[in-house]
């Protein structure tokens, strides 16, 4: 499984949301979002934050449009140690 560091950007709307002036119109938000590469298709990629092997689960998983992602790249990451045998 990949880990992967991901550059998106989403939506983003004010606090509070009525009689909004031009001069605080929202942009974009870009956001980073580090984790294992679960899933990929041509369309979205699903990153989860944690992964728990024993039990073939996920944590914090998200999934992100291809679309709104502006770069990705692989993190390096050691191999987890093995389990030793008792």
């Amino acid at each position: 499984m990949k880990m992967v560091l991901v550059e998106w950007i989403d939506s983003c709307e004010p606090q509070p949301n009525s009689e909004v002036e031009k001069t605080d119109f929202p942009e974009p938000q870009k956001i980073f979002q580090c984790g294992f590469l679960v899933f990929e298709d041509r369309s979205y990629i699903t990153v989860a934050g944690g992964v728990k092997p024993d039990l073939g689960t996920y944590d914090y998983v998200i999934a992100i449009p291809k679309v709104a992602i502006t770069n990705m790249s692989e993190v390096l990451v050691p191999e987890p140690p093995k389990k030793r045998k008792r």
